[in-house]
């Protein structure tokens, strides 16, 4: 077993493992459904990225089109970084879906994190951690279970911190070019939140770095951070037609009301091309009441401090707690770096108008050493002449497991025992995703392509679920999802599209159960 103590093998055995696992879940559970605006966005990222694009030029009946987090005006294209898209176009790309994209990323980050820790701690603290973040990316973890990301945004804060662990033992220019990499990653994929856990970073560790100046460490992270700084700049020229304007930020401009960070001012309400939109970006949208929950300073820092550390995987919040309480780590200097590195992050985070998990991705990493170096410390905690230590090591590595839901012991079981009797697991179609997908899988089987124009009961109907998302090639596509604006505006489509059976999608208020008939015009007024 030597060859455990070593990073490379070790992490490489962490990485099999765990895809043979998930890969056994997703052969019986089947390829998840977006169902979130932010994951449609992502997969129209992607599905550009795989056809060689960058973006997608304007539709001409774009208002037709428009839903969450897309940009349509200058280009279409996603409003997102590239990063968390450009791994689902290689799994889109490599084996024909998205969804290998998430997996990749997911191995991605055990695979740096492994690295990371053997960089920073003795290898069986390393091992042992590595494991426990494996198990918390379990099959229903959302990291690994939608398109939403985070696992990436995780890898670059561990090649960040690699980076560095690199170079406190051999300062060269490989430390120099993963720190680099780490950094973009960071950018590609949270950039706010990476520019604060990477500022984080260098604050706290800038005596340790600069003790052991290296030229050739500083000049390969330079000219790192310089091409991706070239090709981001390319990027926003192509997308947006400004080479320092953000697709995001355009995006903001175009639609949003409420602020991205609570103490900035919020936006007058743009003219939106229907009223879909404003009933989730406008004044009375989802997002302005949201924003409007905590309207004193005091009491919204408190509010998102609260919803920052909430929104933690429950696993690492009682680590977390535990190496807290448990102060047997303090006296080691990389223990209380990363303590300080976490609190500021998340305090700074606080400042932000919406929290989720994978917000808080950049800096698991820096979770991740300091529970390794807890590991190390805590190992010979004696009470008694009883061994305490082992017990509380033991139990934060097994975390994920306790406190996973008991719906996945029961899809565990389910697979198991159908798998004994040579039979598969049937998937219930009961909600928006799936029934989503089935339509279009319907629908595609017909011999003439459809346009599918959508009227909901009222504009703010289920807003969180939008039914019109189309890929990067709207025109290719053998079902077209569209709004519905009104009799008079619909006919645009109708003579855009004459070689498609126009049908029309409505909902019944109550049960939302989705209704089907040939588009006859006659569309209500809002």
């Amino acid at each position: 077993m030597n060859w455990l103590m070593k990073p490379l093998p070790a992490a490489l055995l962490l990485v099999l493992l765990w895809t043979g696992g998930r890969l056994v879940f997703l052969m019986e559970g089947g390829i998840p459904a977006p169902q979130v605006h932010d994951e449609f966005s992502y997969l129209l990222g992607a599905d550009t990225f795989a056809h060689g694009r960058l973006t997608n030029p304007p539709h001409p009946l774009a208002k037709f089109f428009e839903s969450p987090h897309e940009i349509f005006h200058p280009t279409y294209a996603s409003k997102y970084p590239p990063g968390q898209a450009m791994f689902l176009a290689l799994g889109q790309r490599l084996f024909g879906s998205p969804f290998y994209g998430v997996l990749i990323g997911n191995a991605f980050m055990l695979f740096t994190f492994c690295l990371m820790l053997y960089a920073w701690v003795p290898p069986p603290w390393a091992i042992a951690v590595s494991v426990m973040f494996g198990l918390i990316l379990s099959p229903d973890m959302y990291w690994t279970n939608s398109y939403w990301g985070g696992s990436v945004a995780a890898s670059g804060g561990a090649l960040v911190l690699l980076g560095i662990g690199t170079y406190r033992k051999k300062a060269g220019a490989s430390a120099g070019a993963i720190f680099g990499i780490g950094i973009l990653l960071l950018f590609w994929t949270r950039p706010f939140e990476g520019g604060l856990f990477t500022v984080a970073v260098l604050i706290v560790l800038t005596k340790d770095l600069w003790i052991r100046r290296r030229a050739s460490a500083f000049a390969a992270a330079l000219s790192f951070l310089a091409a991706g700084g070239i090709w981001t700049c390319y990027y926003n020229w192509t997308v947006t037609g400004n080479p320092l304007l953000l697709p995001y930020m355009l995006h903001v401009r175009q639609y949003d009301v409420a602020p991205v960070l609570w103490f900035l001012p919020v936006r007058p309400e743009p003219a939106y091309s229907h009223p879909r939109l404003g009933a989730l970006h406008g004044n009375e949208g989802w997002e302005m009441l949201s924003y409007r929950d905590n309207r004193s300073w005091r009491r919204r820092i408190r509010f998102n401090l609260m919803n920052v550390l909430r929104n933690l995987e429950t696993a690492l919040q009682i680590a977390l707690a535990l190496t807290l309480l448990f102060p047997v780590a303090w006296r080691s200097q990389t223990f209380r770096s990363m303590v300080i590195i976490s609190g500021t992050f998340l305090l700074a985070l606080s400042i932000e108008t919406f929290h989720f998990e994978h917000y808080e991705a950049p800096v698991w990493a820096a979770f991740a050493l300091m529970i390794a170096v807890w590991f190390e410390h805590a190992w010979q905690i004696r009470f008694k002449k009883l061994r305490v230590g082992i017990a509380l090591v033991l139990l934060i590595m097994v975390l994920p497991i306790i406190l996973r839901p008991p719906h996945l012991f029961g899809l565990l079981r389910e697979v198991f025992e159908k798998r004994s009797k040579n039979a598969s697991v049937e998937i219930a179609i009961d909600d928006f995703a799936d029934q989503r997908v089935a339509l279009i899988a319907r629908l595609s089987q017909l011999q003439q392509k459809q346009l599918l124009i959508v009227r909901y009961p009222e504009p703010d109907w289920n807003v969180d679920e939008e039914w019109v998302y189309n890929s990067a090639d709207i025109d290719g596509q053998r079902v077209v999802f569209a709004h519905d604006l009104g009799e008079e505006q619909d006919r645009a489509l109708l003579d855009y599209y004459p070689d498609r059976a126009a049908l029309l999608l409505t909902f019944n208020p109550e049960s939302g159960q989705e209704q089907i008939e040939p588009y006859r015009g006659e569309a209500p007024r809002h």
